[in-house]
């Protein structure tokens, strides 16, 4: 029996022990996403601008792209179909993204939706949806060609190393930009960082293509061969992903 406890209390010791080691790693820089090894190279990186501070006349900016003043709430002067199908969710993200080359782009994301609109959604995404918590939204292009999106599970903690449920989609008709959540931090044990989402991952035909992160002052990747529809799409959406999370609540860098 004493072995037995002995035993126990080693693990014990040695667990807490690598938890102050990991905490002492993180409290001397600022965290980082660990993003795939496809965008270390042939690959812009954009640090971004304005994330934090007051949310009232928010502008944020990264590489070539910024938006205009961010709008929260419920905003008539948006048209957008989605939008205004979708009115009653608590949550509203509106902005234009306009690019250096004179392009820009109107986004609408919405969630916290209401009881009564899951099924709209699911039919509106012809998707099945085990969660209620998720984040979508519309990207309207200066030809009026829409894109929409939808992230499942937006917020949702893993306790498998093994699945990831924070998954969705970007997509115009037959065109589709799979969106995958990213749980690891560089230099973290996934142990320790499996249950939260620390940014996502954009894939296209099994091909990774861009990443964003929604940590720190927030970082988005974007690989140089993307055509400028795709770039202004990906960066929208990535605009929406850091201005719907708290950057000053998820900061992590432990001190």
């Amino acid at each position: 029996m004493r072995n037995t406890f002995n035993f126990y209390l080693y693990k014990g010791k040695a667990f807490l022990l690598y938890t102050c080691i990991s905490v002492s790693i993180f409290s001397c820089r600022t965290a980082e996403l660990a993003v795939n090894e496809n965008l270390r190279n042939d690959t812009d990186a954009y640090s971004v601008k304005g994330l934090q501070g007051w949310q009232i006349g928010q502008v944020i900016s990264f590489g070539d792209f910024k938006t205009n003043k961010v709008k929260r709430g419920w905003t008539s002067g948006y048209s957008i179909p989605f939008f205004v199908k979708f009115q009653g969710a608590k949550e509203k993200v509106s902005f234009s993204l306009s690019s250096a080359d004179g392009k820009s782009a109107d986004v609408a994301m919405v969630s916290k939706f209401k009881e009564t609109e899951y099924e709209p959604v699911k039919e509106y995404f012809a998707v099945s949806l085990r969660y209620k918590n998720y984040f979508a939204g519309a990207i309207r292009l200066d030809n009026s060609e829409e894109w929409d999106f939808i992230v499942h599970d937006i917020d949702g903690a893993s306790r498998s190393l093994k699945q990831n449920s924070t998954i969705g989609f970007v997509r115009k008709g037959a065109i589709k930009i799979d969106i995958t959540g990213i749980r690891s931090i560089e230099g973290a044990s996934d142990f320790i960082t499996q249950n939260q989402v620390y940014g996502y991952e954009f894939q296209q035909n099994g091909k990774v293509i861009g990443a964003v992160s929604t940590i720190s002052q927030g970082k988005v990747w974007l690989k140089k061969h993307l055509d400028d529809e795709t770039k202004l799409v990906l960066a929208s959406v990535s605009s929406g992903l850091m201005l719907r999370n708290s950057i000053a609540e998820n900061t992590l860098s432990m001190k």
